[in-house]
């Protein structure tokens, strides 16, 4: 039986870390054919979105030899529009511990061009 892992996301714009109200976060994870959803929320005034639980493997699998990841791999998306969409591979949630992804977003004022275009990060899996 799996157990859980915690995901917090807080979405922001500019140095100053800014806080973004109102984007739309989706948190989907891979599966065989595309992706399951695991979660959609709306960003509080402090560019937050409320903790998520994800499944996780044991914190006791990533002792096992062979295993490929002790950690459930997740996709995030985050749209508001006036910012430029931003999508995190690969984001990692371990059993039992809080991981904090934050997600800078882009005024598409800055960058008019780009109204339409997906900002693409991609994670690569710790080596443990």
């Amino acid at each position: 039986m799996p157990s859980k892992g915690f995901l917090r996301i807080r979405v922001f714009t500019s140095d100053a870390q800014l806080p973004v109200e109102d984007a739309t976060v989706t948190v989907t994870q891979p599966a065989e054919r595309g992706s399951r959803l695991l979660a959609t929320r709306i960003t509080d005034e402090s560019g937050l979105v409320e903790l998520l639980t994800i499944d996780a493997p044991e914190a006791a699998v990533s002792q096992e030899a062979g295993t490929d990841f002790p950690f459930t791999l997740v996709d995030i998306i985050v749209d508001h529009p006036s910012f430029e969409r931003v999508l995190v591979e690969n984001a990692q949630v371990f059993s039992e511990v809080v991981t904090e992804q934050n997600i800078s977003l882009i005024p598409i004022k800055e960058r008019p061009e780009v109204w339409n275009l997906t900002e693409i990060f991609r994670i690569t899996p710790q080596s443990l």
